[in-house]
């Protein structure tokens, strides 16, 4: 429900402070007063798209804020799906401000979220209807949807999500598997010729990177021999001058005074290990020389042939070496199941019947839900179309097969009337006229209020088209559906604006040589002459006052 509303410098608004409460409240003024910017103002706050021009001249900022209480579960599982809370009070602060360069920022709580995020939580808080919801009306498209709604089908439609679903993956599978015998000799001549040429060319995993780092080695072949075989003279290969030698006759004779000097003995030790370490390295530096080959050259024209044939493989396969050796296995396992497609396809066309008859049932059962709420549908608003002087209307609702599944079912669903007696009923869209129109969508929501979960609901102008009793069938109508809820109308109908529980009142005036608009409750003499101006028109008379009283005070029996 929605407890109080600020807006600040929108449009013509320089400042407006307003507090709700549960029932009906009507909002009046004269045209051009500033009525709609006070709804562009909420459905700005709601994450309506907009731009710079609501800005009120001159500002750099605009705010529309806004409290909430007595939230829905259905809000408070939103709020925690996007890890939001209500305060410690149970309440909502939803607040969005625009900047002069059209930027606009979102907080909840005063915690900053995206616009998309204000938009999935904002339809569960305040509903706004206005001639554009009977535009959506008029669009048969969106009347399953409100069917939906109204039979609480959501167990039944995942059902069929999930099943049709499958199916779809099912059809998708199959339809991998068919081809022509063209297209499957076409495709296994293909993965032969694949087959082949990486089996030829006999990749072995991380060769490339060996083959790097050998040509490296080969092509410093003469510097590499010329130094290494310096080291192993050193170190071992000379006859007597090398260090393994030197240190072998070091311990020696250490060891032979070891007797005398103890410590000597532990050279003798240590010596002896330098010894084998400098033998190790000597070797080691040896195989350098015998990795290179007696022809160096030889053996880099074999390593620059070998990296040429993998990288040109790579080229034509758009891959690297481990991409060739998975695409060998990817054309191996392929032709093997296009050697076995008709098997495998006789499978496919199985559990694509298997998955069309489960989504075939769960539709079933989605349209007997339809079906049933339809049933309970039609008299109800039937009803509510006779207390709004549309006693001769028939509405029906049309659910035939759909020619396919579809991810709504296998139903097409249009909502039907018949204004006159005598006529086949039709769709709402070649039917009905403006006045009606605003009765028919009053009806439905009416009937629809608990289905879509929304305590505060605001009317722009529902009262379009019609007059006279009908409006005042249409206020009491708003009037009783405001009990328990929150029901805000913005109206020029004296029979509507003279239920309401809570009159406020729009002017538009000059403060300071700039125009502005504010929003006032009224009540007494005031609230009389207001509806005696909507009443009256240009001049208000005693007669036209005493009519106010008799509305006002007969509202107050609904």
């Amino acid at each position: 429900m929605l407890l109080s509303l600020h807006i600040e410098n929108i449009a013509v608004i320089k400042c407006v402070d307003l507090d709700f409460y549960g029932g009906f409240t009507a909002l009046t003024g004269e045209t051009g007063a500033g009525k709609s910017i006070l709804i562009d103002s909420i459905g700005f706050l709601l994450g309506a798209r907009t731009d710079r021009e609501l800005l009120r001249s001159g500002e750099e900022r605009a705010v529309v804020s806004a409290m909430f209480g007595d939230l829905s579960d259905e809000t408070c599982r939103l709020l925690a799906e996007n890890e939001l809370a209500p305060d410690e009070d149970g309440n909502l602060l939803l607040t969005r401000t625009l900047a002069a360069d059209g930027r606009t920022q979102c907080k909840i709580n005063g915690r900053a979220v995206g616009a998309y995020t204000l938009r999935a939580v904002a339809p569960t808080l305040i509903s706004i209807h206005g001639q554009s919801d009977n535009l959506q009306l008029l669009k048969t498209e969106n009347h399953l949807s409100l069917l939906d709604a109204y039979a609480k089908n959501t167990a039944e439609k995942a059902v069929y999500d999930e099943a049709y679903a499958a199916m779809q993956r099912a059809k998708r599978a199959l339809e991998s598997l068919r081809m022509s015998d063209a297209e499957k000799r076409e495709r296994i001549e293909t993965l032969t010729h694949t087959v082949q040429l990486l089996e030829a060319a006999k990749i072995r995993a991380g060769e490339e990177e060996k083959l790097l780092a050998e040509r490296k080695i080969v092509a410093d072949a003469e510097r590499i021999s010329r130094q290494t075989a310096f080291v192993y003279r050193a170190l071992r290969g000379a006859e007597k001058g090398n260090a393994a030698y030197i240190l072998d006759r070091s311990a020696a004779a250490l060891a032979q005074i070891a007797d005398t000097v103890p410590r000597a003995g532990e050279l003798a030790a240590r010596l002896s290990d330098m010894k084998y370490e400098i033998e190790d390295i000597a070797d080691t530096v040896y195989d350098f020389t015998g990795d290179i080959g007696d022809d160096p050259a030889a053996r880099l024209d074999q390593i620059e042939g070998r990296l040429d044939k993998i990288d040109r493989l790579k080229k034509k396969f758009s891959t690297d070496e481990a991409g060739l050796l998975q695409k060998l296995d990817e054309a191996k396992a392929a032709l093997v199941s296009l050697s076995d497609l008709s098997d495998e396809t006789a499978r496919a066309e199985q559990v694509l019947a298997d998955a069309t008859a489960a989504a075939k049932a769960a539709a079933e059962k989605l349209t007997d839900t339809r079906k049933a709420a339809a049933e309970k549908l039609v008299p109800l608003v039937c009803g509510e179309l006779e207390f709004l002087d549309m006693e001769k209307v028939r509405f029906l609702v049309d659910i035939t097969p759909a020619e396919s599944l579809s991810t709504a079912g296998a139903d097409a669903v249009v909502f039907l009337i018949s204004t006159n007696q005598g006529e086949a009923p039709k769709p709402i869209s070649k039917i009905a006229s403006g006045g009606e129109l605003a009765r028919i969508m009053l009806a439905l929501k009416s009937v629809f209020a608990e289905s879509f979960g929304v305590s505060t609901v605001i009317y722009d102008e529902i009262d379009a088209g019609v007059s006279g009793k009908t409006a005042r069938k249409i206020g009491i109508k708003l009037k009783t559906s405001a009990r328990g809820a929150q029901t805000v109308c913005v109206t020029h109908s004296a029979q509507i604006a003279s239920l309401a529980d809570r009159h406020l009142l729009i002017q538009k005036g000059v403060v300071g040589e700039r125009t502005e608009t504010r929003v006032a409750e009224i009540d007494g003499e005031d609230r009389v002459r207001e509806i005696a101006r909507i009443l009256g028109g240009v001049t208000v008379s005693d007669n036209m006052l005493l009519s106010a009283r008799e509305l006002i005070e007969t509202g107050k029996q609904y």
